[in-house]
């Protein structure tokens, strides 16, 4: 399914320069990153107590946060080798020589707008795990945010197409700032590293609150 939307993001309208691809493969690959990521988060918490083993996890000597970034880092190698075939297969089909020059042209912005990015998606995934310690179901519902971000972030449909109400929505996108970093320049350094900042303190502070709620009330280890 997720290889279809690759396909889709190469060929929803057609593919102009190299640098016009190189913004889409990288849209689509952090879109896919932050998926993956994101799903993780939101479904752990109700993962670990179905199958019982929350509290072995939580009673080792190993704090929390440091479980929390082991399986930020794993999920992140994991789908990294998902990203370099999807690359592969756009060189394939585009041409190597043109995906490359288009990369070259914005290499600091991909590195620079794509890993801020990836620090607000991260963010939102965190907040989804402070949430799935009170609501349970809330993993379920994170399928239409994340298809929500590929369909309307900019890489897969052109900017130029979505209705006013998705700008106003973007606005507190990290993806969507990544894209529009990607395309329009070191302008929108600051409202992009704004927004990942905004995620990263809302998802600390949910995560918290909600850790000790759940602790307090003995919600920890339930599924319910």
């Amino acid at each position: 399914m997720k290889f279809i939307f690759f396909l889709g993001t190469l060929y929803a309208s057609p593919v102009q320069t190299g640098k016009e691809a190189a913004v889409r493969l990288f849209g689509f690959s952090l879109w896919y990153l932050s998926a993956h990521l994101i799903s993780k988060l939101g479904n752990i918490a109700i993962e670990e107590a179905y199958l019982g083993t929350a509290e072995q996890a939580l009673s080792t000597k190993t704090p929390p946060w440091q479980l929390l970034i082991g399986i930020i880092l794993s999920e992140i190698m994991l789908s990294l080798a998902w990203i370099i075939l999807f690359l592969v297969c756009a060189a394939a089909m585009i041409g190597f020589s043109d995906i490359w020059k288009g990369t070259l042209a914005l290499i600091g912005n991909i590195a620079v707008f794509c890993g801020i990015s990836l620090l607000g998606m991260i963010g939102i995934g965190v907040f989804i795990l402070g949430l799935s310690f009170r609501l349970k179901q809330v993993g379920a519902v994170t399928e239409v945010l994340l298809y929500y971000l590929l369909m309307f972030s900019g890489f897969f449909l052109s900017p130029k197409l979505l209705p006013s109400v998705f700008h106003i929505l973007n606005s507190l996108s990290p993806l969507s700032w990544a894209v529009q970093g990607m395309r329009a320049g070191w302008q929108a350094l600051v409202p992009a590293s704004l927004v990942s900042c905004f995620w990263i303190l809302v998802g600390a502070s949910i995560l918290r609150w909600q850790w000790n709620w759940a602790r307090k009330t003995g919600r920890l280890g339930s599924y319910v």
